[in-house]
């Protein structure tokens, strides 16, 4: 019997948080040792049709997948998927939660996006009891969910909108409802100056612009049940679980408080009672909580040290006529994802200059302490003492960057991407992003980040699957042109004349293999 959430399916994308090696990146920073990512086993409950599982198993060939869903038409989409890529790492089952037990295996993932908060509440007690019983000794696990004092607000919307649908049946009708009232609150809210009206139009702004199956699925569903996180925390104690940390470690950082409440938040006897405390600062609508077994020791303070253990990769971008580098003087960089930065110590202006000149691909620790010095004419310390002073100049600066900046600016991982921006001779990018290329051009990069190409990449996609050097590329291009699939303009004028509409090809292809290799889609030859 086909369900409302059959009926409009719940749209599943890459969420770069739940990403096993963000997991195991938070665990390490914390003071734990997580299970080695290559080799891991992962589960996903609620996977849909795999949208966020599949990019990950297709690039970890050595690690197992288990996604759980229990929609038939999500799952066979899913693996259609699969099968079409070749996969054997990664099996989509349809199945009940409350059907998965310790019979299902262990795991050293655990990932919970986008459904806890949505479910009944015996089904949320089943996922924290999977998160217990089917987690290996180390391993972790991620929970998403809706939290409170910031979803009361937006509860109120929700409770509009279900009040004004109730008489009504099928969820292409409630959708159209729900969709009416809002444009009716939108035009209708006085325009006063008031806290209630401002917040009122921007919340009914920002939902009037979803989709439909986010409105439906996040909005319209029978349940959806925030918490205070010290809420969630207690009942996921009651299953021998504790809490490690958030998946996106600047909600753990003080950075964007008053001094003040700095201050004050120092003086709380843990943890859970200081990011309760931040909640209400914040208003905070939505965490990715991680959990561990109980008893895991871990850090509140993260020790600089252990940054020697990542892979490091940065998008900081110098802005024009800064200092020179070796000055003290400060020197401010442009977040692609907004803000702006700013560094005096010339050895971390030089490590931003070595992350830039590395992008895409992640570097060690190392090597970025080594090309740094370089930069700046000078040797790596050979005493201890002196490698300790540049390793904590260096970390403490990319800790501060990295819990404070925009997601992206600063990477710290485990383990490298296996990319390049360079024009290879045979140029790859993986299978299921050719495949993507060829439905809607919106691609998963090897960030596991969502990126939307043109129209002409859309063409040259399919064709980078490692076996075409760059002329085999533009012969191919040269036969699409002719058959008419494939239109060359110059100056919004149609070019025919084939010398031209190769030249034209060829500078085309040479700025597309840059943006992908930057867009951390091109594969190295490793």
């Amino acid at each position: 019997m086909a369900t409302a959430y059959d009926e409009i399916q719940y749209v599943s994308f890459p969420y770069q948080q739940s990403h096993p090696d963000k997991l195991a990146s938070v665990a390490k920073l914390l003071g734990l040792n997580p299970p080695k990512v290559e080799n891991a086993r992962v589960l996903e409950l609620g996977c849909a049709s795999g949208n966020n599982l599949i990019p990950i198993a297709e690039n970890m060939p050595n690690a197992k997948f288990v996604g759980i869903d229990y929609s038939e038409p999500q799952i066979a989409a899913g693996k259609k998927t699969v099968a079409d890529l070749g996969l054997k790492n990664i099996e989509l089952r349809q199945a009940n939660i409350m059907d998965i037990g310790p019979k299902d295996g262990m795991f050293d993932y655990i990932i919970v996006h986008g459904i806890f908060s949505w479910v009944p509440k015996e089904v949320q007690e089943k996922i924290l009891e999977i998160c217990k019983k089917n987690l290996t000794p180390d391993g972790v696990a991620y929970v998403s969910y809706n939290v409170l004092p910031g979803w009361r607000m937006r509860g109120m919307i929700r409770d509009m909108m279900l009040y004004h649908i109730k008489r009504f049946e099928t969820p292409q009708q409630k959708l159209q409802q729900a969709r009416g009232l809002l444009e009716f609150l939108v035009k209708s809210v006085p325009q006063d100056n008031n806290a209630y009206g401002s917040f009122l139009k921007s919340e009914l702004e920002l939902l009037r612009q979803q989709s439909d199956n986010y409105l439906f699925h996040d909005h319209l569903e029978e349940n959806n049940t925030p918490c205070y996180f010290h809420e969630f925390i207690e009942r996921a104690t009651v299953h021998g679980l504790s809490y490690l940390g958030d998946a996106d470690m600047r909600t753990m950082a003080t950075h964007d408080l008053h001094e003040e409440a700095k201050k004050l938040l120092t003086t709380a006897p843990n943890q859970i009672e200081s990011e309760q405390y931040m909640d209400f600062l914040r208003n905070r609508m939505f965490r990715m909580t991680l959990l561990v077994h109980a008893g895991k020791q871990t850090v509140l303070q993260v020790n600089t040290k252990l940054v020697r253990d990542f892979m490091i990769a940065g998008t900081l971008r110098v802005k024009e006529n800064g200092p020179e580098l070796h000055s003290n003087e400060p020197e401010t960089y442009i977040v692609p994802t907004g803000g702006e930065a700013t560094a005096r110590d010339p050895l971390v202006k030089a490590a931003v200059r070595v992350m830039n000149e590395s992008w895409p691909e992640r570097i060690s620790f190392d090597t970025l302490v080594e090309l740094s010095s370089k930069k700046l004419g000078l040797q790596v310390p050979t005493d201890q003492a002196g490698l300790d002073r540049v390793v904590d100049q260096i970390g403490s600066a990319l800790l501060l960057f990295y819990t404070g900046l925009p997601m992206g600016a600063i990477e710290l991982s485990l383990r490298p991407l296996g990319i390049t921006r360079e024009f290879l001779e045979k140029p790859k990018v993986p299978a299921l992003v050719r495949k993507q290329a060829g439905i809607d051009g919106v691609l998963t990069n090897l960030r596991h980040q969502t990126i939307r190409v043109g129209d002409f990449e859309k063409f040259v996609l399919p064709l980078l699957d490692g076996t075409r050097n760059k002329k085999g590329i533009l012969t191919s291009l040269q036969d699409l042109v002719q058959k008419q699939q494939l239109q060359i303009r110059e100056n919004n004028i149609l070019i025919v004349d084939p010398d031209k509409v190769l030249s034209i090809l060829e500078k085309q292809l040479d700025q597309v293999i840059l943006i992908l290799g930057l867009n951390s889609l091109l594969l190295s030859s490793k």
